[in-house]
């Protein structure tokens, strides 16, 4: 499996936000994926598995993101760097991810100064009413109390 490690957010290395990428995770089990995540110790690694044409054109992959203890639905920079990558390898366009959050798509392009560049559409928020019970133990874990919440 190859592990590319890129910085999202920035043209310098050692700045950014940190992500592992694998390009290519055809027949990777999720103790692999798990286990390969732990050992690059970024936040989040992003395993592409290629799923054919996108609609409207463009590639299609099922992308999972992996941090160094579990599974996680979405990953931001994961998902630009990864992005990035794959444009730095096969040319820019639009790439069509489908992940446990819903389908994200990301336009990459290369600007006259040769640096990649990528562009995604989120899938849309979802929230949840807070139960009582869960409000009280958040509340607490932070050492706040219902007063120092802004109700706007």
């Amino acid at each position: 499996m190859d592990v590319l490690r890129y910085a999202a957010f920035t043209a310098d290395p050692a700045g950014g936000n940190p992500a592992g990428v694998v390009l290519d995770a055809t027949g990777a089990g999720d103790a692999e994926m798990q286990q390969v995540a732990a050992q690059v110790g970024y936040s989040e690694t992003a395993f592409l598995v290629p799923a054919g044409e996108g609609r409207g054109g463009g590639r299609r992959f099922t992308v999972r993101y992996f941090s160094p203890k579990a599974e996680v639905p979405f990953c931001g920079h994961a998902t630009i760097a990864s992005a990035v990558a794959y444009a730095e390898r096969h040319g820019p366009g639009v790439l069509h991810l489908d992940t446990r959050a819903g389908l994200v798509e990301v336009a990459t392009s290369v600007p006259a100064d040769g640096t990649t560049t990528a562009t995604l559409t989120s899938v849309a928020p979802r929230t949840v009413p807070l139960s009582a019970g869960d409000l009280a133990a958040l509340l607490a874990a932070l050492r706040w109390s219902p007063d120092d919440l802004d109700a706007t």
